[in-house]
């Protein structure tokens, strides 16, 4: 579990050590724990994902290594359970806990790892916490893996601490734009049986096997200041070209009483966005590329998700492929 130090409720302050062992607040509930199940759309097996990325060490490391009951799942941050919760306690995120010399001020410092409080939790034995991190590993395979994922977090943050698209963090004193997390499509007004991915293809990651005709789009936005329900607008468009987004199909997202889906952790999550998308001139074989346009009302213009600076993963994961 990373971060036992962040874990405890402090009743009675008797000793420093003792405010930083990792104990479940029981006052605290987990912000998961009311979610319903999920329907089972499809997202990547994590080795599918670009090693080193964030998605990618978020599936093999913090998941499944600190997000366990009681500690770092949804209850107290750093919160390992989502991966949108994962980035956004970590990168740029005040640390709570400290060494004696107080020489840590963020969890996270984008091209520092040395100034990276977690990566100091993960290599030595901080005086007045609770030991080095994971203090326990359950259902993970950190042990007989921890130089090489220890690397791997090393590298993620001595190359900007790159969110899953890779793009590099902001600065700490800047507004962080807006990220999608999930991505579902249905037939339209159907919430119960998601279009699967293609099966062995030939590029890796498979697109979204749908019919022409009209499908819904189900996509989870988030924010680290705006609201569920205060982005100012978020746009939907779709090119049979990978990078000309010129002349898409276009259409716009609406407020939606929320399904719960799998967001891009295999997380149940609750997606509140839906655009309706007319495929009905598609022929079959055709290739659509989806992009996003989140307009958080704090950034210059809509932020493009994915963009033309995105891993080429993820074109193809925002894919719809005519059938």
């Amino acid at each position: 579990m990373i971060w036992g130090a962040n874990c405890v409720l402090a009743i009675v302050a008797i000793t420093v050590a003792a405010f930083a062992s990792c104990k479940k607040n029981a006052e605290i509930s987990n912000p998961y724990a009311s979610i319903p199940p999920a329907v089972q759309n499809d997202n990547p097996d994590v080795d599918d994902l670009p090693q080193g990325s964030f998605a990618w060490l978020h599936g093999k490391i913090f998941k499944p290594t600190c997000a366990n009951s009681g500690c770092h799942d949804g209850t107290f941050e750093p919160e390992f359970r989502s991966i949108a919760g994962s980035y956004n306690s970590l990168v740029n995120h005040p640390v709570i806990a400290n060494d004696p010399d107080n020489s840590f001020q963020y969890r996270v410092v984008p091209f520092n790892s040395n100034a990276s409080f977690v990566h100091e939790r993960l290599t030595t034995f901080v005086p007045n916490t609770s030991g080095q991190m994971p203090l326990e590993v359950f259902d993970s395979d950190w042990v007989g893996n921890e130089d090489f994922y220890v690397s791997k977090i090393t590298e993620w943050i001595n190359a900007g601490a790159k969110d899953i698209y890779g793009n590099a963090a902001p600065s700490a004193t800047a507004n962080t734009p807006p990220l999608v997390y999930g991505l579902a499509v249905f037939p339209q007004g159907n919430t119960t049986t998601p279009y699967p991915r293609e099966v062995d293809s030939p590029y890796g990651i498979g697109a979204i096997e749908v019919p022409s005709g009209l499908v819904d789009v189900w996509i989870l936005p988030f924010d680290d200041n705006a609201g569920v329900d205060q982005f100012a607008g978020i746009d939907l468009k779709a090119s049979l070209s990978l990078t000309d987004f010129t002349s898409p199909l276009t259409s716009t997202f609406s407020l939606q009483s929320p399904i719960t889906a799998l967001d891009f952790g295999d997380t149940p999550n609750q997606f509140y966005y839906k655009a309706t998308l007319d495929l009905s001139a598609a022929s079959a074989g055709d290739f659509y590329y989806l992009r996003c346009y989140v307009d958080d009302g704090a950034q210059p213009q809509p932020t493009e998700i994915p963009n033309d600076s995105s891993q080429s993963f993820w074109y193809l994961f925002f894919s719809l492929k005519v059938m």
